[in-house]
């Protein structure tokens, strides 16, 4: 299998394993989910920490977290209720999807594929108030 067929094959499990979390069906509604996060990611971290997170993502999730992504006034200084308000724009503002919900659910897939090691530095460079919603670090066995 060459590296696209790996990458779309890894990009649909992502996505699986969205919609697993918050219990939905709809594989358009879990891209969205994805997409909204990475996107609120990318633009609240500094530069070099955003091209950091993209260069640990699968090939077609990185062009997703790529689109429309330009380095003016970066990192925007999203505040929890801004960072959601993006997410939840992916979805119109549906009042039956919770974006802290699928904030959560998509950070728990990202630490899942990734290992909390990748997204450590992403985590630091978020405001306390959005670091809660990153899955709990693992104490280091000693």
């Amino acid at each position: 299998m060459g590296n696209l067929d790996k990458s779309i094959d890894l990009t649909n499990v992502w996505i699986r394993d969205i919609l697993s979390q918050l219990r939905w069906q709809s594989k358009e509604s879990g891209y969205q989910a994805l997409r909204g996060t990475l996107h609120a990611l990318r633009d609240r971290l500094p530069p070099e920490e955003a091209v950091d997170l993209a260069a640990q993502l699968p090939l077609i999730v990185k062009g997703m977290y790529y689109d429309g992504w330009t380095l003016r006034d970066k990192p925007e200084k999203l505040k929890k209720e801004e960072f959601a308000r993006r997410v939840h724009a992916q979805f119109e503002f549906d009042d039956n999807i919770n974006p802290a919900e699928v904030i959560r659910a998509v950070l728990q897939v990202m630490y899942n594929h990734m290992g909390e090691g990748e997204l450590r530095d992403v985590r630091s460079n978020m405001p306390k108030e959005i670091q809660e919603w990153f899955p709990e670090e693992v104490a280091p066995k000693g």
